[in-house]
């Protein structure tokens, strides 16, 4: 299992860089999209994201039947058009989020599991007491699908613009960034490049550049060609699509999958048949605990896993990073 849900598979270069605060703005960036080009950065508040504009552009989404460590539900290879919107240059940081938790007064809601605390102590765990050292400059985790919704929908009233998650199809065009081999550095993993974990799951492994079991700073490895950083590795990113088992039914414009079914599954999760697919979401990138093959581009996740509802399911290894329309 991975360390943040049920693996989707049971159903079938740069310098380091520190992530720009409100205090320590990044050099040059501008506040708002107007007039940008693709790659360049903006931010709409101080406390909101950095973000990036990706531009538009036609790619294949899934893996080749040839490809180690392939699941059957990365396929049907398909070709899917993305049209230019902006993404987060990092994943939402802890000092990002506790802005929004001051800024709404919103309570911590505790219970989260795969922390540094021991399971028994799991339930008094939150996103600011995990059991392992955090700082503002990490990725937020032990949040729900519904707090994503709610700061997306925070972000949207506060700046005037149209912020969200990824798709699915957005975040594989984005996390390629042109490319189409299993990682955007290549054909293998590497420590070097991101922060995962050991080759057997799943435990956090630090090797190399990979100094952290669990989660680290974004933006301490290389971006990719996009100037994305942390797609793969560290957490793993809710996005906005439904559960659904292959690519053969969702969108070829880039737009999310959301239609609501009854599924019909069999095997280790026949538990899964009568519920709804919108019941659960997609997860994309992979965390620090997951073994390579499950930080590939192509690799698909869900949450929540059996025994947990979305309104409730908090992991460790599990945050998100924001999107913004532009268009």
């Amino acid at each position: 299992m991975s360390l943040a849900t049920v693996v989707l598979a049971a159903l079938s270069q740069h310098t380091t860089t520190t992530a720009p605060t409100a205090s320590n703005p990044a050099p040059g960036m501008t506040t708002g999209a107007a007039g940008l080009r693709p790659g360049e950065t903006f931010r709409d508040c101080a406390d909101c994201p950095q973000m990036v504009l990706v531009p538009s552009g036609v790619f294949t989404i899934g893996s080749p039947a040839s490809e180690p460590g392939r699941y059957d539900e990365e396929g049907p290879q398909r070709r899917v058009g993305v049209r230019q919107f902006a993404v987060g240059k990092f994943d939402v940081t802890r000092g990002q989020w506790a802005a929004f938790v001051s800024a709404t007064k919103r309570g911590t809601s505790e219970g989260c599991d795969y922390g540094g605390f021991s399971k028994d102590k799991e339930a008094k765990a939150s996103w600011s007491n995990l059991g392992f050292p955090q700082d503002d400059n990490h990725p937020v985790v032990c949040i729900t699908w519904n707090d994503t919704q709610d700061y997306v929908h925070w972000l949207s009233q506060h700046t005037g613009q149209k912020y969200r998650l990824l798709t699915e199809a957005e975040w594989e065009y984005a996390a390629r960034a042109g490319t189409t081999t299993p990682f955007p550095w290549g054909s293998n993993a590497s420590h070097e490049q991101a922060n995962y974990g050991a080759d057997k799951c799943c435990t956090g492994s630090a090797s190399g550049r990979d100094r952290w079991v669990y989660t680290s700073p974004v933006g301490s490895f290389p971006p990719n060609a996009f100037g994305l950083y942390d797609m793969h590795g560290n957490v793993l990113q809710f996005v906005q699509d439904c559960f659904a088992s292959s690519y053969s039914e969702l969108p070829t414009d880039g737009s999310a999958y959301e239609a609501v079914v009854k599924l019909k599954t069999a095997g280790p999760f026949f538990d899964m048949t009568g519920t709804s697919s919108c019941s659960y979401r997609m997860l994309r990138g992979g965390d620090w605990g997951d073994p390579p093959a499950m930080i590939r581009s192509a690799f698909r996740n869900f949450a929540p896993p059996k025994g947990s509802t979305l309104q409730e399911y908090r992991s460790a290894g599990v945050g998100f990073r924001v999107a913004r329309t532009l268009d």
